[in-house]
This record gives structure tokens, sequence and C-alpha cells, in this order.
């Protein structure tokens, strides 16, 4: 059984004490307790929608941060792929294409590159259309 003064118990209480405290504070000061109550009400009464309000931009934030930190690990994922089989199974299917030559030449690396031809080269590459055919290699070389 857990133990039942939590954290977030212990901080709901000292919480309520010291808005008591506060209220006490308040009441020997102006001996008011009309106004006190009367605001008291409308502060109870707001609760529920601050509950709301809250609960949606932090399950909001959240949910963005749970998303990006699946992306962070499935990039993660797929360049440890790339970095172990994947180039290799790459330069074993460009054998199939039918069309090497119209990407071939602007693929090849230098250490000259800069961010700009990453870039363009990523949206040529994302614009290009591959096409395969089984006949142009031997299956049997890529050990499926």
């Amino acid at each position: 059984m857990k133990n039942i003064f939590s954290w977030q118990v212990l901080l709901g209480l000292l919480l309520i004490a010291l808005s008591s405290i506060l209220y006490l504070i308040h009441y020997a000061l102006f001996r008011d307790a009309h106004h006190i109550f009367l605001y008291l009400v409308g502060d109870i009464a707001f609760i529920p929608i601050e509950v709301l309000l809250v609960t949606l931009v932090i399950h909001r934030l959240l949910n963005e941060r749970e998303k990006q930190a699946m992306l962070k690990k499935m990039n993660m994922v797929i360049g440890a792929f790339f970095s172990e089989i994947g180039n290799t199974l790459l330069k074993s299917l460009s054998v199939f294409d039918t069309q090497p030559d119209n990407i071939r030449k602007e693929l090849i690396l230098s250490n000259q590159w800069t961010d700009k031809d990453f870039m363009n080269i990523s949206r040529r590459i994302k614009g290009y259309n591959c096409s395969l055919d089984s006949r142009r290699g031997a299956l049997e070389d890529l050990g499926i």
C-alpha cells in the first residue's frame, strides 16, 4: 500500500493551510467576512473552468513533448539502420535502377558540401522517380 501522505497530498494540505492563514489575516485586518466569502464563492466557482483550461494546455504540451521524444527515437533507429546496413543495401539496390545516371553524379559527396547543397540534393531525391528492373542484376547477390 502506498504511503497516504505522498508529496501531492502534503502539497495540497500545505496550500489549503496557507490559504486559510491568508483569509484569517484578511479578516483580522478588515473584519469583513461578507467580502471574504463573496470572493471565495466566486473563486470556487471558477475552479472547474481553471482546471479544464490547465488540463487541456498541460495535456497538449505533454503530447507534443512525447511526440518529439518519439520522433527523436525513431530518427535514431533510422540513423542506426542506415549506418549499419542501409547504405550497403541502397548501393546493392542501385544496380536495379533503370535510370541511375539521372542522379548518380549529384550524389557524390565531398568535404566542400554546404548545408545548402544537402538541402538541394534532398529536394532532388524527394522528386526523383525511381524505377527498378529486377532483370538488371542478380537478386541472389542481395542475400534476401
